[in-house]
């Protein structure tokens, strides 16, 4: 008899481990509360304008095509990829824009604006990172650990030690160049994890290379069109997808789990369960507190939480001429707004931002004319004492105003329509917690075998997907962590 398995919550972690497990043979039934799939992957429609909701960067491509692929599969068939180019443009404090390119000479002549020794300095930047992502990629990230010596691997932890792959990002990547603003461009990328740059790994200035050496590219019609791509996979490999169906808890019995219990009171007993939900919330407030007395939630507070983040989706009436589909805006004193955020967990004076505008590529996301603008400002998370209302509002302010004062974007008065997404929303409507756009934070001791393990040593047949397990957050990491589990779980099986 086919192995029934219930996974609580339709994010893209749980909707690829869906499609992998539903290949091998297994029944598959997806529980998501809210009436859409793709978690945090989300989508917003509003008076004729489509927002996607959170992630908008979609890199390391490899790992979907490899998911469909697996599958029996072509993702070309389930959806049209367009490469960005350039990739993005970053406006620094001190008014000086640089434009990130995967075409790599016209990056460099941007790169020689700044200092005329940085082409060179990028290239053995570049060369170095790249060694980085085959090393890590093969033996740090494709990969299960059951113990922390399962890490430990002296050859390859070798050769990052001395690529300087195991210290802080931001020193490492100042060995390379010496403009500060270039310091900045290579290593603002970690607030994409919600860590900061001076506490990140370096290992993380892989995703410098992922930008630029991958690419970055767009889903066309948004970024919800890959969630609805892995929904139509697994509908097509037999699976079932229950949307509004919030689960209450796990069933245990003997210490095993055995099916769920949805709010509604319906019980549906399965061989298997994968939480799909945040990891610390899934042991908190969906496994019985009688079935992890081994596991108190002192063990689990004491896991930090990645920092948070306040978005304003718009739908704006005006060409937005010189914007391009990205743009990074960061402040004039890097470091202190960082400090604000993660350490002091105060709302920043001078807030440094990132806005999206998909309409760029896409134009069918907006009435004609008109724009579709995301804009995302890193913020503490729910362990700060912040007065939103208050914050918000001033916040909006300064965005606005750097918007129209820097780059002549003048859309104050031509903002049609809004939505607000605070950290208080990411916590109910997410259930992530404090309110942690990004799950657990990603320094040294969260990252690799130190990040929760996708198996619960206290539950049999019980696991967990997505941003909070390994290898992490973002959108290529939550793909491999749905591979690792699959893999897992049919070994367990005897497969």
């Amino acid at each position: 008899m086919k192995k029934s398995v219930a996974i609580i919550g339709g994010g893209i972690g749980g909707l690829c481990t869906a499609a992998r497990l539903l290949k091998n043979g297994y029944e598959v039934t997806i529980y998501e509360k809210e009436d859409k799939v793709g978690g945090r992957a989300h989508r917003i429609e509003k008076d004729g304008y489509i927002f996607d909701t959170g992630p908008t960067l979609l890199m390391m491509t490899d790992v979907l095509y490899d998911t469909f692929a697996y599958c029996g599969k072509n993702f070309d068939d389930y959806i049209t990829l367009l490469q960005l180019e350039p990739n993005y443009r970053v406006a620094f404090g001190d008014k000086s824009t640089i434009t990130v390119s995967s075409n790599l000479p016209k990056f460099q002549a941007e790169l020689a604006k700044f200092d005329p020794k940085a082409p060179e300095q990028f290239l053995r930047f570049f060369s170095d990172i790249a060694e980085m992502y085959r090393i890590s990629r093969a033996d740090f990230i494709d990969k299960n650990f059951n113990y922390i010596t399962d890490f430990l691997n002296l050859r390859s932890g070798t050769q990052l030690l001395r690529k300087r792959g195991l210290s802080k990002l931001y020193p490492f990547v100042s060995r390379y160049f010496t403009d500060e603003r270039l310091r900045q461009l290579f290593s603002f990328q970690s607030m994409y994890l919600g860590v900061s740059p001076y506490e990140a790994p370096a290992i993380y200035s892989i995703v410098s290379y992922m930008e630029t050496g991958l690419g970055i590219w767009y889903p066309k019609g948004g970024m919800y069109s890959l969630s609805l791509a892995l929904q139509k996979l697994v509908k097509d490999l037999g699976g079932k997808i229950e949307l509004t169906s919030p689960v209450k808890q796990v069933c245990i019995e003997n210490k095993r789990a055995v099916g769920v219990e949805l709010e509604t009171g319906k019980i549906q007993k399965t061989d298997i369960v994968i939480a799909n939900a945040d990891l610390i919330y899934a042991y908190k407030n969906l496994i019985p507190a009688s079935a992890r007395k081994k596991m108190p939630d002192t063990r689990l507070d004491n896991y930090k939480q990645a920092s948070s983040a306040l978005l304003f989706y718009w739908g704006v009436d005006d060409e937005c001429k010189d914007m391009l589909h990205h743009n990074v805006y960061l402040c004039k004193d890097f470091k202190a707004n960082l400090e604000e955020i993660l350490t002091q967990k105060v709302l920043p004076k001078n807030p440094s931002f990132y806005t999206y505008i998909p309409t760029k590529t896409d134009p069918s996301l907006a009435p004609k004319g008109k724009q579709v603008f995301y804009v995302l400002v890193p913020v503490p998370n729910l362990e700060s004492n912040v007065n939103w209302e208050k914050g918000i509002a001033r916040i909006r302010k300064q965005v606005l105003a750097r918007l129209k004062s820097e780059f002549n974007l003048d859309i104050a008065n031509k903002i049609t329509t809004e939505t607000i997404f605070t950290p208080e929303d990411f916590a109910q409507k997410f259930n992530l917690s404090n309110g942690s756009a990004f799950g657990l934070s990603h320094h040294f001791f969260q990252s690799g075998a130190f990040r929760p393990l996708n198996f619960s040593k206290e539950i049999a047949d019980m696991y967990f997907v997505g941003a909070s397990t390994y290898p992490g957050g973002g959108i290529p990491m939550v793909t491999l962590s749905a591979k690792l589990v699959t893999e897992r779980i049919l070994s367990d099986n005897g497969h």
